[in-house]
């Protein structure tokens, strides 16, 4: 049995086998565990039919690493020795910008994606948040900077598919994951910070998942009771994983302070 969880977190296959181990260890020695990056838009779907409507794009690219050589033959995914650049590059670039582009909206009162994207203000910021991930994802793993920045601009490009009429409080869901130490904005803008380079539009866009409100999101609820019962600080530190002293730790606490 092959496991592999298509999932856009980092290790989500690592994830899963830990839970899945630790209920039946006799299966660790019966299935292959291989860690997968997907890329594929797949808006909110009618429940009514049985239809699904995705992009054209698409992209899944995994760890051969754990099949020993004896890979199942998927077609049209790619095996790769190392699948880290590619899971980073995916989540910083398209799920960095995608929920950037979520969290303005929501908070200008913008029903879709794509009439966000319309709007000046929110696309200068999308943009100005994936030069910062850019910097990064090019300084760690060397992909060519021109080709680099042809994938965001074709991101951008995907989020304003007018036949994929994708809504900001869909992406904007499950904020606290979406605020955490791993996860699209935290991770990139810790980094940069380690580095001494700039986390701006990072932290704007962090700022901005804070007014993230939708009714029928628990987390959404969950996430705007942390913020009346935690001080900016235990904020930052509870929710983010960052804590005093981090180069990124004042700045965050600063968004939380005055969102």
């Amino acid at each position: 049995l092959t496991v592999m969880a298509v999932e856009n977190a980092i290790g989500a296959t690592d994830q899963l086998r830990e839970h899945v181990v630790e209920g039946a260890p006799g299966v660790a020695d019966r299935a292959v565990f291989a860690n997968t990056a997907v890329d594929r838009i797949v808006p909110g779907q009618d429940p009514s039919g049985i239809d699904v409507t995705v992009e054209d794009f698409f992209e899944w690219a995994i760890d051969r690493t754990p099949f020993a050589g004896d890979e199942p033959r998927i077609p049209d995914a790619h095996y790769v020795d190392d699948l880290q650049p590619y899971i980073e590059r995916k989540l910083f670039t398209v799920n960095t910008g995608h929920a950037t582009t979520a969290y303005f909206g929501y908070r200008a009162g913008i029903e879709t994606i794509a009439e966000a994207l319309e709007r000046p203000e929110i696309l200068a910021a999308v943009e100005a948040a994936l030069q910062e991930t850019s910097k990064l994802i090019v300084d760690r793993f060397g992909f060519d900077p021109d080709e680099h920045a042809q994938y965001a601009a074709r991101a951008i490009q995907r989020f304003r598919n007018p036949a994929l009429p994708d809504t900001c409080v869909r992406i904007g869901r499950q904020p606290l994951r979406k605020l955490g130490r791993e996860d699209r904005f935290v991770r990139p803008a810790a980094e940069l910070a380690e580095r001494g380079a700039e986390t701006d539009a990072l932290v704007a866009a962090y700022g901005a998942a804070l007014v993230f409100d939708a009714s029928d999101d628990e987390q959404a609820a969950e996430l705007q009771q942390l913020l009346r019962d935690l001080s900016p600080a235990e904020f930052v530190t509870q929710v983010s994983g960052i804590e005093q002293g981090h180069p990124l730790f004042d700045t965050l606490t600063a968004a939380v302070a005055t969102r």
